[in-house]
């Protein structure tokens, strides 16, 4: 996906299906309303034949998460994940500039990089028990 040439906010070395609901349930966790608004793969599954810009073929791997953070006080804050290759890329769609507060944004990154952190700790948990047969 095309974003304008803006940084991503995090990138994380999980693959989007995986993280989405971890990442909804951190930020529930954390006081905060998680609303999922679009989602590629559903809507990629209406579609037979669409070829990826990034694969060159319709056995795509991309995904695109679309997901509404609402606070207390305010409007959403939409967060755009942007899945390709086992790896999410994290945006912040903010077109005020200025409308996410940096307060606010640094607990979005804390728990991005909490929900991140927990969800291949787990990984890492479920493969060493293979390991040992458990």
């Amino acid at each position: 996906m095309n974003h304008q040439g803006k940084k991503p906010l995090k990138v994380i070395d999980i693959q989007c299906t995986r993280f989405v609901e971890p990442l909804k349930q951190a930020f529930s966790d954390a006081g905060l309303w998680v609303f999922q608004s679009f989602d590629l793969r559903s809507t990629r599954a209406l579609h037979d034949g669409c070829t990826c810009p990034y694969h060159g073929t319709s056995q795509c791997t991309c995904e695109l998460v679309v997901l509404l953070v609402y606070r207390a006080l305010g409007d959403p804050i939409t967060l755009v994940l942007d899945g390709r290759d086992e790896q999410t890329y994290i945006f912040i769609n903010d077109e005020r500039g200025t409308s996410v507060r940096p307060a606010t944004m640094e607990m979005i990154e804390r728990i991005i990089s909490q929900a991140a952190y927990t969800l291949t700790r787990q990984g890492e948990g479920i493969e060493n028990n293979k390991l040992l047969n458990i």
